[in-house]
């Protein structure tokens, strides 16, 4: 299930480490939403989060400082594989509908109105895709507790990207680890860039690449989101070329 919500802002101002925000819009409005009964099984500790979502700001200016949003107008993409995941969001923002939300800068953001968008049906083996959010692989270092980011272009990627797929696979409780096998995806045109999150600077990509494999793990990356922190605004793909092998 994809959703298109589209926001508008007070001022034209906006935060560089803008995710946390829709991250806090999210909690809220499952908070209000049937008196919290579905908070719990998004956002409490250790929870894996089975959707991914890209913030569209279009008509914008990245200063060091902020971004200056001309239009003020922002809109998110939601995707999750699970209907149910879809429905909650999709009736916890519509109670938000028309309602200010706080944001940095004397800012706030009013969500305007929310669609149900056409999904592409993947039946090939192949597929073009671009992110719509970053593609983050992130490895972490238990011993010393730190986290290493990775981006397409940075050595060790492959190897980390593999094992992060194995562990979303693996947790997602759907589908099989054996799936991965004869799985691959191919660069065609990105490039490294660095993002903010929570306050810190990571090392991500964004552009192009051919994923081939099993069908139905094609759908599930397209519906769930590839890789690490999707639930954060991260690793949300859309289609745009099909063919069969």
């Amino acid at each position: 299930m994809r959703l298109k919500i589209d926001l508008e802002l007070k001022n034209a101002q906006l935060p560089l480490d803008y995710r946390p925000s829709i991250i806090s819009l999210f909690k809220h409005c499952l908070t209000v939403y049937e008196n919290s009964k579905h908070y719990s099984n998004y956002y409490e500790i250790g929870k894996d989060k089975p959707f991914t979502f890209a913030v569209g700001i279009p008509s914008s200016t990245f200063t060091k400082k902020m971004i200056l949003v001309q239009n003020r107008k922002i809109d998110i993409t939601f995707s999750t594989g699970d209907m149910g995941t879809g429905i909650v969001f999709f009736n916890a923002l519509l109670m938000q509908k028309n309602k200010g939300y706080p944001l940095a800068y004397e800012n706030s953001m009013i969500v305007k109105n929310i669609l149900i968008e056409k999904e592409f049906a993947i039946t090939t083996s192949s597929i073009d895709v671009i992110f719509k959010s970053p593609l983050c692989v992130r490895e972490h270092i238990k011993e010393s507790n730190k986290d290493i980011y990775y981006s397409y272009e940075k050595e060790g990627f492959n190897e980390a990207f593999n094992k992060v797929l194995e562990a979303q696979i693996a947790n997602s409780n759907t589908l099989p680890t054996s799936i991965l096998e004869g799985f691959s995806m191919i660069p065609i045109e990105c490039k490294k860039t660095v993002v903010r999150h929570h306050s810190q600077f990571i090392e991500v990509t964004l552009g192009m690449f051919r994923l081939t494999g099993n069908i139905a793990l094609l759908n599930y990356l397209y519906t769930s989101g590839v890789a690490s922190r999707k639930s954060s605004g991260f690793g949300l793909i859309e289609i745009i070329r099909k063919e069969t092998i």
